[in-house]
């Protein structure tokens, strides 16, 4: 009761009463499980699974799986005899992984014909000739088991090969986002692989960097804008965007993230609308993570100083981002990198720092992954120009 009297007290002669900052975190070395040849990489119950391309006669796309120690459990190779490329991963809610990304035709074989010996009196050994590759015009997706067994390969022709950027995945299909001819798209597929019409969303001024379905049938793009979108203007030199696309193909929403001068861009989302990305002013980068609502509304947001790199991930109640940090971190203890070095942070329910772990051999993450089996799992670049996994300690 005297304390309900005090505060009032303070209120009414205007003094705010002080609030409890929150505590600092000392920071903790993160573990790095094993130095691998991968572009990407997704958890699949007890399994690692990294993604990456090979060259030979024809590109081709490996997958490993290993455990929680880095030890290889099984390594399996998509060929089918064209060149195909893996661009981007995910996993379903039954476990098998989804690969997103492009392919040739498979070209059909010519006829045998008769031929007739020409004399060659000098014996002159012709050189063979090299078969010419076709184009990677077929946006391709791949389905496969989560021992790495292909269950399905699903083409759709284009008039030139597609970048593509994300990769998400539910029980109903999947939708991808990139660029093709310059130009941002938004495609969805069920879960037998039938594509929907390709959706146009801007200009080459745009750019759509993550992607997330939802069970009502709409998705959700995020990216950045230097052009008016939906009648929604630019506000700074270059906004973050969040754009919600309907069942039916249309631009239901457009919310854009702004700052005065300053170019922002959201680079990455989980499937809570727990998004990441960087706002650079002048010479000040930072990365901003934030937990909207499924109506664009944050419910919280923060910022850290950072090389403009990051990525995101919310596992239960715990929300996790991770950064190319080369300066101190305000509330994170013992944080003093002196060159680019990968910052883990776990973020409560408000957003605020509740964990910290880094570790100087990694400079800058490429994905972080999740499984009630192996917890959390992340890929990074080192400074030898190669790639590490790296798990909590």
């Amino acid at each position: 009761m005297k304390r309900t009297a005090l505060f009032l007290v303070l209120l009414l002669v205007g003094i705010t009463p002080a609030v409890a900052a929150p505590k600092s975190v000392a920071v903790k070395k993160l573990t790095i499980i094993a130095t691998v040849n991968a572009e990407a990489m997704v958890v699949t119950g007890k399994t690692i699974v990294t993604v990456s391309n090979t060259e030979g006669l024809n590109s081709n796309i490996l997958l490993t799986g290993m455990d929680i120690s880095g030890a290889q459990l099984w390594q399996k190779t998509i060929d089918s005899g064209v060149d195909e490329i893996a661009l981007a991963s995910a996993v379903d809610p039954l476990g098998n992984v989804w690969l997103a990304g492009a392919s040739s035709v498979l070209t059909s074989v010519e006829s045998a014909t008769a031929s007739v010996q020409a004399e060659n009196p000098d014996g002159v050994v012709a050189e063979p000739v090299t078969k010419l590759r076709g184009d990677m015009n077929q946006l391709t997706l791949w389905k496969l088991s989560p021992l790495g067994d292909l269950l399905g390969t699903y083409t759709l022709s284009q008039s030139a090969s597609a970048l593509i950027n994300a990769i998400s995945v539910n029980a109903s299909g999947v939708s991808i986002v990139g660029q093709l001819l310059d130009k941002p798209f938004l495609i969805s597929a069920t879960a037998n692989g039938v594509y929907g019409k390709v959706i146009s969303i801007g200009t080459s001024k745009t750019q759509l960097s993550a992607v997330v379905r939802h069970s009502d049938g709409s998705v959700s793009v995020f990216g950045s804008s230097a052009e008016t979108l939906a009648g929604k203007k630019l506000a700074g030199v270059r906004d973050g965007v969040l754009i919600r696309v309907s069942k039916t193909g249309a631009i239901a929403s457009v919310v854009r993230s702004s700052a005065p001068k300053a170019n922002r861009a959201w680079l990455a989302s989980d499937s809570t609308l727990a998004l990441t990305g960087f706002v650079k002013s002048g010479k000040v980068v930072e990365t901003a993570f934030t937990k909207f609502t499924m109506a664009f509304a944050p419910t919280w947001t923060m910022r850290v100083p950072s090389l403009g790199t990051s990525t995101v991930l919310r596992a239960g109640k715990t929300t996790f981002g991770a950064i190319s940090s080369s300066s101190a971190v305000t509330g994170v203890i013992g944080w003093k990198p002196t060159s680019a070095s990968v910052l883990l942070l776990a973020l409560d329910v408000k957003g605020v720092i509740a964990g910290a772990y880094g570790s100087s051999e990694i400079t800058e993450p490429i994905s972080l992954a999740y499984s009630k089996e192996l917890g959390l799992i992340g890929l990074a670049k080192t400074s030898a120009q190669s790639v590490s996994l790296f798990k909590l300690p």
